[in-house]
């Protein structure tokens, strides 16, 4: 006879491993195929074992001839199997939804040549045979033993196997928990129990869990160490207290709870104590010296499992805050937007760490005001507002409430809503850049939510970020300002441009970057003696110093044209002066012109101009025939002996002249660019239209051929002679 023997732990995984122990017996011995039959049925035993019963379990497997005999025994014998007799099972389907066991009996019953079950004062043990050839069937079998083959046997489970067991699962702390102070309270007869650990900095103490001293759902809370540890501070051994009514721990919650007596044992790993478990009775001296060594035999099991899940649990949270955080950057960082700053970052602090959230901002004169305030719940949001813009909130960076009942009362706020935000507990930390104070920024929770050490750590870090973000926004607001101040002194204000008699006209200009304002692009449209002049140019780069060249060319040109030069000597003056700057790297191109009248009103112009370097006006007659119009010349600021001249052009009643600058013409969609063909093609669809109408459609033609592709600065210019 072989016999093979092994014992499994009560783990979920037990049963995987008692099916592959037997596969691979079964193997050695070269059992044929009843060993499938084996298998399933020593699954089914042993899942009912360790899942239903919750024990350890012991499989021993014989092999005789012509047959294979298995024993699964586990560790419960006062829960007896359903059963008539050793011999005999009803192996009809069961219609008892209610029953806790597995099919192993039933499958037993019909795949088994015989089964059974013995009991003994310490365990059970079912047990069946099965033949594992053809042959043997027709031989004789020995009757079934009455009594199980002898076995080792394993000592009675303590008042902590179910402790045990939980700690070997590996379950994550809350749940961990929850079991631990349920098996302490039953292993101790208790009537409620308790577990605190102490936090990251170990400054405070907290009530992870509990069982018997709420009615409710149970929530944490965190205490100073003399109320978490009977005595005056924690230290090793157990503790027994007789009477709370004159105990120094926990004389709220526990006898709020109907609480006597307690017995607590603190949580010892590597010399230092991680937590307390305590468990308590309604009656007064419940507890003895056996009771007390029972509780700390409990605790040293449990501590070093319940410190690993709780610096697990501290790893997840701090990788969590950090991602909260990284996320509030980007957020925080995509917007150079004051007040759509604090929105952002309300957001996001409501969603993670407070239930309601508020800035208050202070001006350059000092003065502070609320920026924004939200509440999770929306019925609280005009209350809330109402509340911080009546009474600011202090700096306060420990959780408690920011003011007292008697100061709300005293402003007139006397509703509950009021009253309830007020004495709720919240943090109101600075915001500062630079050294210099940009506001506060507040959040709080309900009532009964306190903030741990690691929430106000995460929102001191959120709000050196939100300071960081507002202080951006208010240095591009402040550079988006003067930057628009700039672009007004370099183009002529719609309310100043001239009437020109028998002239409909248009301009339009967009800078590369929206954000920078300032570009290198410029027109310009003003009268001077009975004439009419206007101008479009283009320098090189965008920027300050570009503003500087644009601001010296608008300026010159101006002065030059009220002395009656002609455009060819004003381009000669505007060359040097451009020179004399020593702005080498800084050329412009322009297109200047000046009309004159060819008789009355409707009989057409004369246009004397010059194109420095810049792209060609382009005409549209009135029979919808588009030519470009003049001669190109070299640019300014290049080149010291250059000769200007002076180009006169007719243009008739019904003409229109159109002038850009290269970001129109260079526009690209890829590879692909508009040039002075495509223009030329869209500008030949304008016959008819009004010189507004004519910048309305170019710009929309332009943003189909290459939508969101204005990456350089874009001018144009439109005149429809009437």
């Amino acid at each position: 006879m072989k016999v093979a023997s092994r014992e499994f732990p009560p783990a979920p995984e037990s049963a995987g491993e008692a099916r592959t122990f037997v596969r691979e017996t079964l193997d050695q011995w070269a059992v044929g195929r009843s060993a499938d039959d084996v298998v399933l049925l020593v699954s089914e035993l042993a899942t009912n074992a360790v899942i239903h019963a919750e024990s350890p379990l012991e499989v021993t497997v014989r092999r005789s001839p012509g047959q294979v005999e298995v024993v699964v025994a586990d560790r419960v014998p006062e829960r007896a199997l359903p059963q008539a007799g050793p011999l005999s099972v009803d192996t009809s389907p069961s219609t008892d939804n209610a029953r806790s066991g597995g099919l192993g009996l039933a499958l037993a019953a019909a795949i088994a040549s015989s089964w059974g079950v013995a009991y003994s004062k310490e365990d059970k043990a079912v047990w069946f045979r099965v033949l594992d050839d053809e042959e043997s069937a027709e031989r004789p079998l020995a009757p079934p033993a009455p009594v199980r083959p002898q076995r080792r046997r394993a000592p009675r489970p303590g008042p902590w196997a179910a402790l045990d067991a939980a700690l070997s699962a590996r379950l994550p702390l809350p749940d961990l928990l929850d079991r631990t102070v349920e098996y302490a309270r039953a292993a101790l007869g208790g009537d409620a129990a308790y577990i605190a650990l102490a936090t990251t900095d170990e400054t405070e103490w907290e009530v992870r869990a509990g069982a018997g001293l709420s009615e409710g759902p149970w929530r944490p809370f965190r205490s100073r160490t003399e109320e978490t540890f009977p005595s005056a501070a924690p230290a090793p051994g157990a503790v027994i207290n007789d009477d709370l009514m004159i105990a120094r721990a926990h004389r709220g919650r526990l006898s709020e709870a109907g609480m006597r007596s307690l017995v607590t044992a603190p949580l010892i790993v590597e010399g230092r104590i991680t937590g307390l478990i305590g468990v308590a009775s309604r009656r007064t001296r419940h507890f003895g010296d056996t009771a007390a060594r029972r509780l700390q035999e409990g605790a040293d099991r449990m501590a070093l499992p319940v410190e690993r899940a709780r610096l697990a649990e501290v790893e997840l949270s701090r990788r969590a805050s950090l991602s909260f955080l990284a996320e509030a950057s980007d957020l925080l960082t995509g917007t150079l937007d004051e007040p759509l700053t604090a929105a952002l970052a309300a957001q996001l602090t409501t969603s993670r760490l407070g239930d309601w959230y508020a800035v208050h901002i202070i001006s350059d004169l000092g003065v502070t005001r609320l920026a924004h305030a939200v509440h999770a719940n929306e019925n609280y949001n005009d209350v809330l507002h109402t509340l911080l813009s009546t009474l600011p909130p202090p700096e306060q960076q420990t959780p408690r409430p920011l003011w007292s009942r008697e100061l709300v009362t005293a402003a007139g706020l006397t509703d509950e809503l009021t009253l309830e935000l007020a004495e709720s507990p919240a943090v109101s930390i600075p915001l500062v850049a630079h050294g210099r104070a940009l506001g506060r920024m507040t959040l709080g929770r309900q009532a009964g939510h306190e903030f741990t050490r690691e929430d106000v750590d995460v929102a001191n870090d959120l709000a050196g970020r939100v300071s960081s973000a507002m202080e951006n926004a208010r240095l591009y607001a402040g550079q988006t300002e003067m930057s628009e101040a700039l672009q007004r002194s370099l183009l002529p204000a719609k309310e100043k441009e001239p009437d020109i008699p028998g002239v409909d006209h248009a301009v339009f200009y967009r800078p590369a970057d929206e954000r920078t304002v300032v570009g290198g692009d410029f027109y310009d449209v003003f009268a001077t003696d009975g004439r009419w002049c206007f101008a479009i140019g283009d320098v090189c780069g965008t920027g300050p110093e570009a503003a500087a060249v644009t601001g010296l060319a608008r300026h010159t040109l101006r002065a030059l044209a009220r002395e009656s030069f002609s455009p060819s000597h004003i381009m000669d003056r505007l060359n040097l002066a451009i020179l004399d700057e020593n702005t080498s790297t800084r050329f412009l191109t322009m297109l200047y012109g000046e009309m004159t009248p060819l008789g009355e009103p409707g009989e057409g112009m004369r246009i004397r101009m010059v194109s420095a370097g810049h792209p060609l006006p382009i005409k549209l007659t009135r029979k919808g025939k588009v030519v470009p119009v003049g001669t190109s010349q070299p640019l300014l600021g290049a080149f010291e002996d250059v000769d200007f001249f002076t180009e006169t052009v007719e243009v008739d009643s019904g003409d229109v002249l159109l002038a850009v600058t290269d970001g129109v013409t260079e526009r690209r969609n890829g590879s692909a660019m508009l040039g002075d063909e495509g223009l030329m093609e869209i500008f030949s669809s304008c016959s008819g239209l009004t010189a507004q109408a004519v910048i309305g459609r170019l710009d929309r033609e332009l943003e189909e051929f290459a939508p969101g592709g204005h990456t350089d600065d874009t001018a144009m210019l439109v005149l429809r002679f009437l």
